[in-house]
């Protein structure tokens, strides 16, 4: 029974404290067992604090962005055809050859295959190309007279001659000339002759060493004989003094020999024609068998000489 009692005391004296303070505070509900005192708030006091301002005079602060990660090699597509090698090529005689591997990405580096090849063929030389060319002929010669027909036993003359030539292709050159002869004529009298002639060479072989030419042209001359005998039988007076001109052609035939560019030797045979050009009304030559006269002769002439080209 004691126990029962002091159960009951307790439960009266908490119930009257806790029905006090909740008739103090309005904002309980009446029969609440509990209700806490909470003071009311003041103006402002429930809404948070405002945020600091930032401050004009202090620069914000930038921090570089990161490094990107490096890109990954890329990988070589499933089915995609390996790269060829690479091919040096050597010469022979050449410098040792520098090996360069290209390694595309992770793959694996390419063979490196050296091949020699054969030295490559030096071009041919430059055509030369032809000048025209001037010279200068310098000649000895023979004049071959004959026998037939009453000709003296020693007739024959002999001499030299100079001649301007002029090479504008090489396959055709002019040749101006100029001849001094002397010795026994036809009629076996002292007689001397200047020809001077105008000649055309023509070429056969102009880039050979050994050139063979054929030669022919036009020719005037003065002769100067001097007599032994007169034609008592024309009636004509003794002079022992005769002059003589003559125009006539000629030709031949030749070869000339390359010394070098600039030197050449030159032997000839020369045939010619001609006949009296003066007003001697007395013929040059007669057959004592026959009788007949004519101032028509010819003969033949054999030249050697050296030519100096530039």
């Amino acid at each position: 029974m004691r126990r029962c009692l002091t159960h009951a005391l307790v439960a009266v004296a908490m119930t009257v404290p806790l029905s006090a303070l909740a008739q103090e505070n309005p904002n309980c509900p009446p029969g609440a067992w509990f209700c806490e005192e909470v003071e009311p708030p003041r103006d402002g006091a429930g809404e948070p604090p405002p945020a600091p301002a930032p401050e004009e005079d202090a620069p914000a602060e930038v921090l570089p962005p990161p490094p990107a990660p490096p890109a990954p090699p890329p990988r070589p597509r499933a089915g995609r055809r390996a790269q060829p090698p690479v091919v040096i090529y050597q010469t022979p005689s050449g410098p040792p050859p520098q090996v360069i591997v290209v390694t595309p990405g992770a793959t694996p580096p390419p063979r490196v295959i050296v091949r020699r090849m054969a030295p490559p063929v030096p071009p041919a030389p430059p055509k030369k190309r032809w000048r025209r060319q001037w010279g200068v002929n310098l000649r000895m010669e023979g004049l071959m007279l004959g026998e037939e027909h009453g000709g003296a036993e020693n007739a024959g003359m002999g001499g030299f001659g100079i001649s301007l030539r002029y090479r504008p292709i090489p396959a055709f050159a002019f040749d101006l000339g100029a001849d001094f002869l002397g010795g026994t004529d036809y009629n076996g009298h002292e007689r001397t002759e200047v020809p001077l002639s105008l000649s055309g060479i023509l070429f056969v072989n102009p880039r050979s060493r050994t050139q063979f030419y054929f030669t022919g042209g036009l020719h005037v001359a003065h002769a100067d004989v001097e007599q032994t005998w007169s034609n008592a039988a024309a009636g004509e007076e003794f002079s022992p003094n005769a002059e003589y001109d003559y125009f006539g052609a000629h030709g031949g035939i030749g070869l000339e020999f390359r010394l070098s560019r600039r030197l050449a030797l030159n032997i000839d045979a020369l045939g010619f024609v001609r006949s009296r050009t003066d007003d001697g009304v007395v013929p040059e030559f007669r057959d004592p068998d026959t009788g007949r006269t004519t101032d028509t002769s010819g003969g033949g002439l054999f030249r050697g000489g050296l030519t100096v080209y530039w």
